[in-house]
């Protein structure tokens, strides 16, 4: 019963906790131990720092992980949650002991040589390190204790990697669509023909649902909105419909009561799997490290036949959803029939004609053999 009534330390689930006012402020935090001895040594040291704080201004010392917890604590509602723990979770091992304001371009350095060695290219990397910048930046910012400190006193800056290794998107000739689309399972079948067609991400695809579709009795068609929180640039998504598009998704109604693209009564959670890289593989699609091979490829092969089709540049941001206005409140009819009709450009007709496109391909680099200029042109089939 003693230790129960030591000041400041409450024993409780077999954990010392501080129960305090110090200064005038209020603590109420677990010591983590069930060392009396350890506790009481963890609540003198908080004392001290709010003691500093008050007095001298003095920030307390505060570690890495402390400020990459809150900051996932902070961002439960963001659709990209999933992507900052991951990274935050590959920085811990280097920089998680660290005190917050040692985290700067030279301490970060041997997580980006270990990152480089284990092959990953600098885009991923850099990933990462916009992560650390941007709790570095919140630390320095916006966050503030009890004293009304912010928790850095300012953010050093933090360096991106030069992009030199990345790999370029591969839109897909008709013919090459014609060799790939067959060799996918079904459900991912549907699924390609539909981005192909519409333009939108692999999640876009994956999280669509019946409630966001919207019915325009004046077009006799639907269109649908994906919520902001799912779309890169957290704006409401238009998704036209183009003939090809609309028929995709007729042959998935009834399927699934809420989502449209599913396999054996389950939502899909990505597109870019082992069904897809063999598929690819057997259409005769390249395989080196010079190009993407995942299913962004459509979103650009979108875009590449929306201009080949003479699509303006304004209508194809909207229809790659790069741009949007207030859907409720501006779209009209005649503008949604404006944008179906652009999105029908990009449709084959019976007789299979469709503007040409040629497609500029670079070949693998050999620095062994270099050259000023190494580029193949390939002239596609009518796309």
């Amino acid at each position: 019963m003693g230790r129960k009534r030591t000041p400041g330390l409450r024993y409780r689930h077999g954990i010392w906790h501080i129960e305090k006012q110090i200064n005038g402020v209020q603590i109420f935090e677990s010591t983590g131990t069930k060392s009396l001895k350890e506790a009481q040594a963890q609540l003198a040291k908080r004392v001290e720092e709010i003691r500093l704080a008050r007095v001298y201004g003095v920030r307390p010392r505060r570690h890495w992980r402390d400020a990459a917890t809150k900051y996932l604590e902070e961002h439960q509602h963001k659709a990209s949650i999933a992507d900052y723990a991951m990274h935050l979770q590959q920085l811990d091992p280097y920089i998680g002991h660290l005190r917050l304001d040692r985290v700067h371009d030279g301490s970060l350095l041997v997580f980006i040589q270990a990152r480089q060695s284990a092959g990953i290219r600098s885009k991923s990397i850099n990933l990462a390190l916009e992560v650390v910048r941007r709790i570095l930046n919140l630390a320095a910012r916006s966050w503030r204790d009890d004293n009304g400190l912010t928790w850095l006193a300012t953010a050093p800056a933090i360096t991106m990697l030069p992009i030199t290794d990345a790999r370029q998107s591969y839109p897909l000739s008709w013919d090459e669509q014609a060799r790939f689309f067959p060799l996918l399972p079904g459900h991912l079948e549907r699924m390609a023909l539909f981005k192909v067609n519409t333009g939108t991400r692999e999640q876009e695809v994956c999280q669509l649902r019946w409630e966001w579709e919207e019915q325009i009795p004046e077009l006799g068609r639907s269109v649908f909105i994906i919520p902001g929180a799912l779309v890169k640039n957290r704006r409401d998504r238009l998704v036209v419909l183009n003939d090809v598009a609309l028929s995709v998704i007729d042959q998935c109604r009834g399927q699934h009561a809420e989502y449209v693209f599913t396999y054996r009564q389950r939502p899909i959670a990505r597109m870019n799997n082992t069904g897809w890289a063999k598929a690819w593989k057997e259409a005769g699609l390249p395989t080196d490290e010079v190009f993407t091979r995942g299913p962004h490829n459509l979103k650009h092969t979108f875009g590449r036949r929306l201009r080949a089709a003479g699509v303006s540049l304004e209508t194809r941001k909207v229809l790659l959803g790069h741009w949007n206005r207030d859907i409720t409140t501006h779209y009209s009819a005649p503008e949604l029939q404006e944008l179906v009709d652009a999105a029908n450009t990009v449709c084959r007709t019976k007789s299979g004609k469709t503007p040409a496109l040629t497609l500029l391909k670079p070949k693998v680099y050999n620095p062994r053999q270099p050259s000023v200029l190494n580029f193949k042109q390939k002239r596609s089939s009518r796309l």
